[in-house]
């Protein structure tokens, strides 16, 4: 089974050029990069530019020659303005479609593309789910052209009255299974974010979520721990989550996809050059041991 890392939490310090950060990944034993695109939302992103294939091409190739390839991207999500009909029409959803593909030529089999979520969610949670099912079937046909699949993400809320974490679209593992199967696409496909499980409004358990999505929906993964109160994104084992239940579960629906991390970049942060390479092994040392226990309870053949 092959692991991923998310390119994002530490290429800042390469000046977000790939290659020699890619030679670093693939040394710690890394098969794969998790690519972010989520600076798309700013103006002046690279990706933004009219040399954006020639960009991604030369990045794939940068990735591959190191010894890596993209197994999948994250596509921008911090938008401003997603009710403005008029910048929806002609920033958001173009955008959104350019990162599809650009994760196409990047080789990447899956893009992660967060739900429209960003206003009241308890109490408007049909309106939610028609918004979202005409965005993402409005995307299904670049899929389609570009052969990428797309991730639906399982999300959450800070409430902006009480100050803390609240349920949001996907959260609950019904309405997850729910958006999945109503889009009924070969072309879309549940990316768990594990993380996001081990937070204080969760009822159910990571594992639980992972039985629940099951093989076929179940295509990809953002790994990260957390602590049951703050969305920490850090290294499975330092936080409160049971990793083994976990690793067992995903082995249990025979999950094929990738074993990706999404880690905070304030992991890597205050490590200095010399050390990074230590500290990536590390991380990837984790991820060899999840997947030997995924693959111990995969069923028999």
């Amino acid at each position: 089974m092959n692991i991923s890392l998310n390119i994002g939490c530490v290429w800042k310090r390469f000046g977000y050029e790939p290659a020699e950060v890619a030679k670093l990944i693939k040394a710690a034993g890394f098969d794969a990069i998790d690519f972010d695109l989520c600076p798309m939302d700013e103006d002046d992103d690279r990706f933004n530019q009219d040399n954006y294939k020639e960009l991604a091409l030369r990045y794939r190739k940068e990735i591959e020659d190191a010894g890596l390839y993209v197994n999948q991207t994250h596509t921008p999500f911090t938008f401003k303005g997603y009710g403005d009909p008029e910048r929806y029409e002609k920033i958001i959803f173009p955008r959104t479609v350019r990162s599809l593909e650009i994760s196409a030529l990047l080789g990447a089999e899956t893009a992660v593309v967060h739900p429209l979520h960003y206003s009241e969610y308890h109490g408007h949670e049909e309106e939610w789910f028609e918004r979202n099912m005409e965005f993402y079937r409005s995307l299904l046909p670049y899929c389609e052209k570009f052969g990428i699949k797309l991730c639906v993400e399982n999300m959450f809320r800070t409430d902006p009255r009480r100050k803390r974490i609240a349920h949001d679209t996907c959260s609950r593992k019904e309405e997850f299974i729910r958006y999945v199967d109503t889009l009924n696409s070969p072309y879309a496909v549940a990316c768990l974010d594990v993380g996001h499980v081990g937070l204080p409004v969760q009822d159910d358990e990571a594992y639980d979520v992972v039985r629940a999505l099951g093989h076929d929906r179940l295509k990809a993964l953002h790994v990260h721990d957390n602590d049951y109160q703050n969305d920490r994104h850090a290294v499975p084992y330092s936080g409160a989550m049971n990793w083994a239940e976990i690793a067992k579960s995903l082995g249990e629906i025979d999950y094929t996809g990738v074993f990706t991390y999404e880690i905070a970049s304030t992991y890597f942060n205050n490590v200095d050059d010399e050390f990074l390479p230590v500290k990536l092994k590390y991380v990837a040392d984790i991820a060899r041991h999840l997947c030997d226990i995924i693959d111990r309870n995969r069923p028999a053949k």
